[in-house]
């Protein structure tokens, strides 16, 4: 070791006082390099001269194994703690020797045996370490006996075991499988069952290990009378309700579990984060009956007392602070809490929060810390994409979801193909001048080549314009939305023969037009989603209308109401299923002699019924009714940081769009008017800032001739 290693350090510097504590610093420093055995200093006092007398541990020189035929030296050198060229250590030595009979252990050799001879060349200070290994026999389990097993078949439990005749004998593994042996008696009735330490035997050769287990099962019991005793905040009845245990069942453990963790949850809810809730059991071995007592303490209602936000980087403490329901000196209540969560991960922007309760002097006052860990606010993207609508488009986006650190949000966003150019900007601030309300605008300029049966140009649509919205939030759950919107929209470039029905039979009845759209929306929204952008339960109700023209000028008159509905229902473990309904009437008023085209209702895509192309269902010039139905069965595929990034869905869909409510017709088929249906599936990518949805759908009500099938690539959920 260089002097100016140990120099760097050291405190004690010339022309320094001297101090005895810093010295003892000095010397645990030094010790610190884990280069030298031992550390010790004198000082004169006369000239205050301090000399740090340092002994080197012995530099490891080579390390050889002798004796080792089932394990490679290569293998034996990378896996042991113990390095060449490192300098020694004890410790390591005594870690080397515990792996390496573990690596033996795990293939068998449980006999193995090890010495270790160290030698050092007193001149140069170096060490040569020698592993002798004694391999012994390969130890494997030569059989497994279940000793006092009555109620089931042994095979039935040695399927439950990891541990299995012909395989190495894995202590570790054993005692889990005695843990699954005692829980799958208990999930049977069987709750005093007692699982034995296991017998260890081998045959004269120590080549075969034979396990015996023995297990006294016990009485069978089925649930007799629930009680409840200490209980003041909640009726008997009420507690009753929590119950997910009844009366005349088969005792299952882990059901009684949940059932207990449930009361403990509906005191939470009220505050009580101290009760206890204790189980009291009296069998009754004769008749096969537990009857079990809830004992339970109540203790005293919990206040918040501080809020604690720890871990952010880039966004400010007020953004958290503000989505927190639970405010300081509010009862201590779990519901709250959980929202909180839920409304901080909707953010977009929060990788993870965990909450941690923290005691104070009062028993009755807890502190709340929320140790955030911020994710990736924002995504610069490029990149290409095929859709049957707009062919080959490229796409560069900029989205920020944390501008600032104050959560605002904002997109820039330009497509560009040969029959789409695309370019807007939108900005949202969520708490508009520190309130519950959001305010956002928005430009846009689009133009799009529209294309009718076989006539891939049949017009072309350009609209550009600018919106403005307001959203205040009533509650955690119950948001308006109110917007305004002014837009020059024109058709141009009709090719004529889409007017007279040549490509598909039916003229599409469109002209070239300049017009202008002055309107506003208001919308009604109720939402109880866990996760806004990866919901595992809850639902999501909207009602929208939206007028144009009248008193808001341009030459473009129409009311246009939407309601939509969305349920999310949690599967068996991650699994949702989520249904969604969508219905939409449009209807002109006023100077406007019909509805334009642009504003009327397509149906087929990926954003409707999938497994047609777009626009293929229902009127060629759209229809001013729709009905569309989704059903989605998602399931995760790749999870990290407690988040789904990929899923896969399987997906139903099924709908229509009519000219007027007197075509409607609730019957599936091919005919213009009737319900159309799709199958297929898909995969998600679900990322707050860029969620991506390939969805491949078959459709079941095609005309022949029509593709049967159609691939989809979009950005964004389609409900």
């Amino acid at each position: 070791v260089k002097e100016k290693t140990v120099r760097n350090q050291i405190k004690s510097k010339v022309g320094r006082y001297y101090s005895e504590d810093t010295i003892k610093s000095d010397i645990q420093s030094i010790l610190g390099l884990n280069s030298f055995e031992n550390v010790e200093v004198a000082v004169d006092t006369a000239t205050w001269r301090v000399t740090f007398q340092v002994k080197e541990k012995p530099y490891i020189r080579n390390i050889n194994f002798k004796g080792n035929k089932k394990i490679s030296t290569g293998k034996l050198k990378e896996e042991i703690p113990l390095k060449e060229k490192e300098f020694f250590d004890n410790a390591k030595l005594e870690e080397s020797k515990t792996k390496i009979l573990s690596l033996y252990a795990d293939k068998g050799y449980a006999d193995a045996k090890l010495e270790v001879y160290p030698t050092i060349d007193e001149n140069t200070n170096q060490m040569t370490i020698s592993f002798l290994i004694t391999e012994g026999n390969r130890i494997v389990i030569g059989s497994i006996n279940l000793e006092g097993v009555k109620a089931f078949k042994p095979k039935k439990i040695l399927k439950l075991m990891k541990t299995k005749p012909k395989k190495v004998f894995k202590e570790e593994t054993l005692q889990t499988d005695l843990k699954e042996i005692e829980k799958f008696y208990k999930n049977n009735g069987y709750i005093q069952v007692k699982v034995g330490e296991p017998q260890i035997s081998y045959n004269p050769q120590r080549t075969l290990m034979n396990i015996s287990i023995p297990i006294d099962e016990g009485p069978k019991y089925k649930i007799g009378q629930i009680t409840f005793s200490g209980n003041t905040v909640y009726t008997e009845q009420e507690l009753r309700k929590a119950l997910t245990v009844k009366p005349g069942q088969i005792y299952h453990d882990e059901d009684f579990q949940e059932t207990r963790q449930a009361l403990v949850e509906l005191y939470s809810d009220k505050g009580y984060l101290h009760s206890q809730i204790e189980p009291e059991f009296n069998p009754h071995p004769d008749t096969g009956i537990m009857d079990i007592n809830f004992s339970i303490t109540e203790g005293p209602i919990v206040y918040l007392g501080k809020l604690y936000v720890d871990g952010l980087t880039s966004t400010k403490e007020f953004v958290i602070r503000r989505e927190v329901t639970l405010k300081e000196g509010d009862v201590f209540a779990a519901p709250k809490i959980r929202r909180s969560l839920e409304k901080i991960y909707n953010l977009g922007f929060i990788d993870s929060v965990e909450p941690e309760i923290q005691p104070t002097d009062k028993p009755e006052v807890m502190d709340l810390v929320l140790n955030i860990a911020e994710g990736k606010p924002g995504v610069l993207s490029a990149g290409a994409g095929y859709s049957s609508i707009d062919q080959l488009v490229g796409t560069l986006q900029l989205q920020h979801i944390n501008l600032f650190g104050r959560a605002e949000r904002l997109n820039l966003l330009w497509e560009f193909g040969a029959r789409k150019q695309n370019y807007e900007i939108d900005w949202t601030e969520p708490w508009f001048l520190n309130r519950p309300m959001s305010l956002g605008l928005g430009l846009f300029n689009t133009e799009r080549v529209r294309d009718y049966g076989s006539v891939l140009s049949a017009y072309t649509e350009g609209r550009k314009g600018a919106s403005v919205r307001v959203g205040p939030r009533l509650s955690d759950y119950l948001s308006l939305l109110f917007s305004y919107t002014y837009e020059e929209v024109h058709v141009f470039n009709v090719d004529q023969a889409v007017n007279a029905g040549i490509p598909a039979g039916q003229p599409l009845n469109v002209t070239e037009t300049n017009d202008v759209s002055s309107s506003i929306l208001g919308q009604v929204i109720w939402d109880t989603r866990d996760n806004i952008f990866d919901p595992s339960r809850g639902n999501r109700q909207s009602l929208s209308t939206q007028l144009s023209g009248g008193p808001f000028g341009g030459n473009i008159n129409f009311v246009k109401p939407i309601a939509q509905s969305s349920w999310f229902f949690p599967s068996f473990w991650k699994f949702v299923f989520t249904l969604n309904g969508t219905f939409g009437m449009i209807q002109n008023f006023g100077s406007s002699t019909d509805v334009p085209i642009y504003e009327r209702f397509y149906v087929g895509g990926a954003e409707t019924i999938r497994g047609y192309q777009y626009r293929e269902i229902g009127p060629a010039n759209g229809g001013k009714m729709m009905l569309v139905f989704n059903a989605e069965y998602k399931f995760p595929i790749v999870q990290e940081k407690k988040r789904t990034i990929l899923q896969g869905a399987f997906f139903f869909d099924l709908g229509n769009a009519w000219t007027s409510a007197n075509d409607f017709s609730w019957e599936i088929g091919e005919a213009e008017n009737k319900l159309h249906a799709g199958v297929g599936f898909g995969i998600r990518f679900t990322t707050p800032v860029f969620p991506l949805r390939l969805d491949w759908g078959y459709g079941l009500n095609h005309k022949p001739g029509e593709e049967q099938s159609q691939f989809y690539f979009t950005i964004g959920n389609i409900f």
